[in-house]
Parts: C-alpha cells; structure tokens; sequence
C-alpha cells in the first residue's frame, strides 16, 4: 500500500508555505521533520528506497553544514566590526591636539572675536563675495573682497554684521562666490582649519571636535603638525 509521500525533493515545493508560516524556504528543522513524517509512513512492505533516502540525508548534512558556515561567518563579521571599532576609536583619541584642515563651511565666532575664514579658488577670480550665515540660515554679514589669485586664500571677520553691531557667540556658516574679469563663474572650496579638542560619536561614527565644530571623519583633508 502505498502512502503517497514523496521524497524529501518533492515534498519541498509542496510545503514551502506550512512548513515555515510566511517563510518559504525550508529551514533545517523542516527537513528533519520531513524526513520523520516519511519514516512514519512509508510502506514496511515496500520501504524507501535506500539510494533516494541517502541522497536526503545528504541534503541534510548539506544544509547543516551551510548553516554552520553562516553562523561562523556573522560571528567572525561581528568579532572585525569590534576589532575596527577599536582601532578607529584608539585612532581618533591619538588626533586631540592635532591641527588639522577640513572641508566644510562652518566656523565658530567665540568672545566677539576675530575669525579667519579660509577656502581656495580653482583660477584667479576678479570679484570675490563672501556671505556668512547664523545658525538659522540668515544672511548677517557679507564681505567684498579684491581680486585674488589661485589657490589658498584667508579672509579675516571681525565678529560684526552689516550693520557694524557685535554678533552673539556660536556657529556660523560661509560661502564664497567668485567670478573672473568676463563674470565667469570660479569653482571655490570652503574649510574648516583649527585644533582638534575633542572626540563626539554620531550614530556610532566618530566626529572631531574643532571648538564646538563638529568634524566627520571623511572631512579632513589635511593634518598638520601638532600646536
């Protein structure tokens, strides 16, 4: 008498959606109950056949070993992403005192003090214009500045605004447009230059502390010698 259970192989594409809820791909413990439920069932006068049975638990054995595989493969990923983590945070600790230039447009104004804002001009540029912002996105203070030639360039802002009054402590952010002699348009680049004080941590990443300038790690473009 024959129950009609098929081997392992069969079974599978059967049982893809009660064996596993939602999940349509068997897991290891499918397949061990699979394999029992035939056991149960199957004919004693006409059992499984031998050579289709081994080649299930050969399936099997498989599928455990791939699982292994897997669970070794997380923990060893897992046991880098700490190692990694270390090192970047032994790293980054090393870099408090260092000087360091970044990319980026944000600056800090401390005491009404003077404040130096530093970018670099692709090509020589007639007419530069810088524009600096609070932290609200307002325009307090925009600055004319002679013709320049390529390359590094330093402007210094005496903490004021259009207007000649002192503005409070905090951070502010500046842009610079630049155009030649014909009203082209110069490719500018902005930086952040100070000394690393300090280490804050964002969404697990690390972020230097210029000031209170936040700094990611990707931003620094150069580090120079230590103050």
């Amino acid at each position: 008498m024959s129950t009609g259970i098929s081997s392992l192989g069969g079974v599978s594409s059967g049982t893809d959606q009660t064996s596993s809820g939602t999940n349509s791909v068997l897991g290891q413990m499918d397949f061990l109950e699979l394999l029992m439920v035939q056991l149960q069932y199957q004919d004693p006068l006409s059992p499984m056949d031998s050579q289709e049975f081994s080649a299930q638990l050969a399936q099997f054995s498989q599928l455990e070993q791939i699982t292994q595989m897997n669970a070794n493969l997380e923990a060893s990923l897992q046991t880098n992403l700490i190692l990694a983590q270390s090192v970047n945070n032994t790293m980054v600790a090393g870099m408090i005192g260092q000087n360091v230039v970044a990319y980026g447009n944000n600056t800090e104004l401390v005491d009404g003090g003077e404040v130096t804002l530093n970018y670099n001009l692709a090509s020589s540029a007639q007419n530069v214009t810088i524009e600096i912002k609070n932290e609200n996105g307002a325009t307090v203070r925009t600055i004319e500045v002679d013709a320049q030639s390529s390359g590094d360039q330093q402007v210094a802002w005496d903490g004021l605004d259009d207007d000649g009054e002192e503005l409070a402590d905090g951070i502010y952010t500046f842009s610079v447009d630049a155009q030649t002699s014909s009203g082209s348009s110069v490719q500018t680049t902005t930086y952040t230059v100070g000394t690393i004080t300090g280490v804050t941590y964002v969404d697990g990443m690390a972020e230097f502390l210029v000031g209170s300038v936040q700094i990611p790690l990707g931003d620094i473009y150069k580090i120079l010698e230590a103050s």
